[in-house]
């Protein structure tokens, strides 16, 4: 992405969030989120403070399995603004799609490879089963571009499975019909004390990744700017709170992941909020430009970006 782009990208996102109308008219609006899993964690705790209500918006949260389906109902026009990572909104748009991340807190990887015992290292994945939530997901992407920087060839030497979401992952690890998966926090954590191993901590790798973010279509920016700067605002309210009331946000997480373990919520509460995200919710670059360069090995449109 060049620097004129990524200039014009951030002097966007400044322009909204200039001064609105005091008291908004309220707009009903879908939001989708595609997983369970703690990346999650600001637009539900955006949603649970009412911090949507305070800009106006009358958001409904939808949970739709995996990215991919979300982007469908997004060129649909049946979803609005939805909470999905970089590969899906890159890989639609090579196919013509107008999609636009506008703000971006994740940016560390937070799956882990969970495997069988059996499995002692990663030569040990040769011919094995390991599943996804879907393809052209974050998990389905970051499991490939993980086993091409091992010198394994995903779906050759390796088959992946579709599993449809986070906790299907998982229940396809309790039930073996897997051998492995890729899970974030804290599914992770339940599949360790079902007695699965860790093979890989995509966090602790040092990979610059842009994750889940806010994202809608630039049709829809330019039809609503208003509405989706006042969903900004509360975003970035969001995200603060996220990080600084801890009580509240545990209490949020057990609501949407449907965890109820302290431990549990504790870890996926440290890694995100503290460890991962920063205090303010740019997208970034870098962790665009790993997807594009992994993307453009099989695409050439996707090097011309």
């Amino acid at each position: 992405m060049s620097k004129r782009k990524t200039q014009a990208a951030l002097l966007a996102l400044a322009l909204f969030f200039s001064a609105s109308p005091a008291r908004p008219q309220s707009v009903k609006l879908k939001v989708a989120y595609p997983t369970t899993v703690g990346s999650m964690g600001v637009v539900w705790v955006t949603k649970e403070a009412a911090l949507f209500e305070k800009h106006g918006l009358n958001v409904e949260m939808i949970y739709i399995a995996g990215s991919s389906k979300i982007v469908q109902a997004m060129l649909a026009k049946e979803i609005p603004i939805s909470e999905i990572a970089i590969p899906a909104v890159i890989q639609a748009n090579l196919a013509g799609a107008d999609l636009v991340m506008l703000a971006g807190p994740n940016h560390r990887p937070g799956q882990k490879l969970m495997v069988k015992p059996e499995i002692k290292s990663r030569e040990g994945l040769k011919g094995k089963k390991l599943g996804v939530t879907r393809f052209g997901t974050s998990d389905d992407f970051l499991l490939r571009y993980i086993l091409t920087q091992w010198g394994i060839q995903p779906d050759r030497e390796v088959a992946l499975i579709q599993m449809g979401g986070s906790q299907e992952v998982l229940a396809g690890l309790s039930s073996r019909a897997i051998d492995g998966g890729m899970i974030s926090s804290p599914l992770n954590l339940r599949a360790l004390k079902l007695g699965f191993e860790m093979l890989v901590d995509l966090s602790a790798i040092g990979v610059d990744y842009q994750g889940a973010g806010v994202v809608t279509t630039r049709s829809y920016v330019r039809e609503h700017p208003d509405v989706v700067r006042r969903y900004l605002k509360a975003y970035v309210e969001g995200l603060h709170r996220f990080k600084t009331d801890r009580d509240f946000s545990l209490k949020v997480l057990a609501k949407y992941s449907r965890i109820g373990e302290r431990d549990m919520l504790e870890e996926t509460y440290n890694h995100y909020a503290v460890k991962v995200m920063p205090r303010a919710p740019y997208p970034t670059m870098k962790g665009i430009r790993l997807v594009l360069d992994e993307i453009g090995a099989r695409s050439p449109k996707a090097r011309e970006i």
